[in-house]
């Protein structure tokens, strides 16, 4: 069992709540620098990493079969399709799911020091074998159920993540 260390505003001998663990064999996204922790309800059906490698074609090149040069190589990009359903509950999906996903595609700070003018990077856990670190750059929500009301009960998130092994923000 995972010990912990009493807060200052916790009293002597009173049970302090330890460090959020990732659930097993769930994919879990943690904020590097935020600290913010994010479960998926199911894991992806798929999930697609991408790796480009650019090449130029050389400045004397002038054949039909060019000659290429390489300058640089590019992060991978990995894309997954998250599906919510808290109909059964009849609760805010948004509230139970989303919110904590969106939050880790926003700036931690909007108004604090440099490195925290960005969103934080993320480290994907719970994969298994599968290990990514990078950045959210882009997470799209579509919401597909509402209870009469207007509570949004079913949600997608499409998340593309750019691999990065630092992030920093260009003032």
């Amino acid at each position: 069992m995972p010990m912990s260390i009493p807060s200052a505003s916790s009293p002597v001998g009173a049970p302090v709540a330890a460090p959020v663990q990732p659930t097993p064999n769930k994919l879990t996204l943690v904020g590097i620098e935020s600290g913010v922790t994010f479960t998926a309800q199911s894991n992806p059906q798929e999930i697609r990493v991408d790796k480009a490698v650019p090449w130029t074609k050389g400045p004397t090149s002038t054949a039909d079969s060019p000659d290429l040069q390489f300058h640089s190589a590019e992060g991978r990009t990995m894309t997954f399709e998250l599906l919510f359903d808290t109909s059964e509950a009849s609760t805010d999906v948004h509230t139970a799911y989303v919110a904590t996903l969106l939050s880790l595609a926003m700036a931690m700070d909007a108004n604090g020091p440099g490195d925290k003018r960005r969103p934080s990077r993320v480290k994907l856990l719970g994969m298994g074998a599968l290990k990514f670190e990078g950045v959210i750059e882009s997470l799209a929500v579509d919401y597909a159920m509402f209870l009469p009301n207007g509570t949004p009960v079913r949600a997608t998130c499409t998340v593309k993540i750019r691999e990065a092994a630092r992030a920093m923000v260009k003032l």
